[in-house]
């Protein structure tokens, strides 16, 4: 199993962070005490990273008396690019397969969808979660809650058996046909994962 991140060759683990937390919640201001204390870091060690993000037009900074905040730059030119690279490695994706990695047998696919696949959400957007497997919503709740806390946001989860998700294809179900046709980030399988899985079941 991989240990590392793909980014940790490109980037720091403390600029990796500082952007799972800042371009994932683009429309928050983030105060650096509380960046801090997300990141178990000290304030002053953020100081640096910080700056360089800034001057590289990443954040924007903004100060209010002795208190300095920290945003998204949304006029980053590649903003949309850097949320979906920081959410399939460092972020979102790798936090929901470290929750759901015990229950991991008995999913057969997972995967996020909704804005933020498509990289439209904003700060109080949902996390919105599919999985497929043999474990019910009940038993997955004290994992997802985890990973809500560390999101800082809800997660907004769709379970279905395999024979449910076949059945409610071949009634050709408006929400998962949609879903199905957009954007996703898979935490538990993949694309081929998701047709085999419907396949097989169907036959």
């Amino acid at each position: 199993m991989r240990k590392t991140s793909p980014l940790d060759s490109l980037m720091s683990k403390t600029n990796q962070g500082l952007l799972a937390v800042l371009v994932l919640q683009p429309d928050r201001w983030w105060y650096m005490s509380d960046l801090a204390k997300r990141l178990g870091r000290r304030p002053s060690s953020l100081q640096e990273p910080l700056a360089s993000l800034v001057e590289a037009g990443i954040l924007r900074r903004r100060k209010d008396g002795n208190r300095v905040y920290f945003q998204a730059d949304t006029d980053c030119p590649f903003l949309a690019e850097l949320q979906g690279i920081i959410a399939k490695t460092v972020g979102l994706v790798d936090v929901l397969r470290e929750v759901l990695a015990p229950f991991e047998p008995r999913i057969k696919v997972a995967f996020v969808h909704g804005s933020v696949a498509t990289s439209t959400e904003g700060a109080a957007s949902d996390v919105d979660l599919i999985a497929i497997g043999s474990v019910g919503l009940m038993e997955l709740s004290p994992a997802l809650e985890a990973a809500e806390e560390r999101f800082g946001r809800p997660v907004n989860a769709s379970i279905y058996t395999p024979e449910e998700f076949v059945e409610k294809l071949a009634a050709k179900n408006h929400f998962l046909l949609s879903v199905l046709d957009r954007d996703k980030l898979f935490v538990v399988g993949d694309e081929h994962d998701l047709g085999k899985t419907a396949h097989r079941q169907a036959r």
